[in-house]
């Protein structure tokens, strides 16, 4: 095998390496707070506009079912350019919404600084998701026709 298409075989190797990591990294978060929102519907939906009983309550569904659904899909490298694209606009919202340091009161600026700022990472690597797909170690890569498969094992 020629020096150049063994380097491009490993390069290929390390970025589906990568993607695997980025996606299973991220996951976990959206995972967590998706189950949690579930667990305490109630509350989620009463700190979102309109209320628990009116668009709160649908606000906080859609919310679940984003993280839930984005996580997954993440997770296991399926439909994971739209669910990061999804990600990225929902991590949007709650980022201008909920960690919004400029506006708090003063014992609060750190913590919302830091949530605000690492959510700003997630928008990143959502963004590499987003754009690169999620990598051949990915379902996604399995089941697309003229897919070749994990690089270096086909």
């Amino acid at each position: 095998m020629p020096t150049s298409a063994r380097s491009a075989e490993t390069a290929a190797q390390r970025d589906a390496w990568v993607l695997l990591f980025a996606r299973a990294a991220i996951a976990p978060l959206f995972l967590y707070s998706g189950v949690g929102k579930v667990l305490a519907f109630a509350v989620t939906a009463g700190r979102l506009p309109g209320g628990a009983d009116g668009l709160g309550a649908i606000l906080a569904a859609g919310a679940i079912a984003v993280e839930l659904g984005g996580g997954m899909a993440l997770l296991f490298g399926l439909f994971a350019r739209q669910a990061a694209m999804a990600l990225l606009a929902f991590t949007i919202a709650a980022t201008v919404m909920f960690h919004n340091f400029w506006a708090v009161p003063e014992a609060q600026v750190v913590m919302q600084t830091i949530n605000f700022l690492k959510n700003l990472g997630l928008l990143g690597a959502l963004s590499l998701i987003a754009m690169y797909g999620p990598g051949a170690y990915a379902l996604e890569a399995a089941v697309r026709p003229g897919s070749k498969g994990v690089p270096g094992l086909s």
